[in-house]
């Protein structure tokens, strides 16, 4: 009986992320369902995180939009012998504090995301990335640290004033 009243609680809780606006809360929800999320960090409510038992970790002050982490790889189960249902295989995938994921990213199983980090919109992570670095495309590719980007964008931000102006 506690299988089953747990079972449905999940799932609730599952229907509210799907349908909570706020991202702080979303990130709350997903607590409650056992992910280990770090304090100040928001998930909006279309983020996908699959396998949620204690194998997907999400540091402080993050924020995941619109992504998929997959802590596991159910791909090859048939051909390994594993039936539906029984435990696909899994390693764990650590997004560490301060880093943002973009729309439409997918961080696969056992990568690491180092702190401060930025993965772009779309982005196929396949392997650990670096802290304080921006990685795009499929497979993901470094592109630039944070600190250049950040001076793309003051560049960009001050050529858009001016032009305003």
């Amino acid at each position: 009986m506690k299988k089953v009243i747990a079972r449905v609680y999940d799932r609730l809780l599952g229907m509210l992320i799907r349908v909570t606006p706020d991202p702080f809360l979303v990130a709350e929800l997903w607590r409650k369902r056992g992910v280990c999320i770090g304090d100040g960090t928001c998930i909006y409510r279309d983020v996908v995180l699959g396998d949620t038992g204690n194998l997907i970790q999400i540091g402080r002050n993050c924020v995941l939009t619109g992504c998929a982490i997959l802590a596991h790889d159910a791909s090859t189960d048939r051909l390994l012998g594993i039936k539906y249902g029984e435990k696909s295989i899994a390693k764990p995938v650590v997004i560490e504090d301060n880093c943002f994921i973009g729309y439409g990213a997918i961080i696969l199983m056992g990568v690491r995301v180092g702190r401060g980090a930025i993965v772009g919109a779309g982005a196929v992570v396949t392997r650990s990335v670096a802290p304080n670095s921006v990685v795009v495309g499929n497979p993901a590719k470094v592109l630039c640290t944070v600190e250049e980007l950040v001076k793309k964008r003051s560049r960009l931000a001050l050529d858009e004033i001016k032009n305003k102006n």
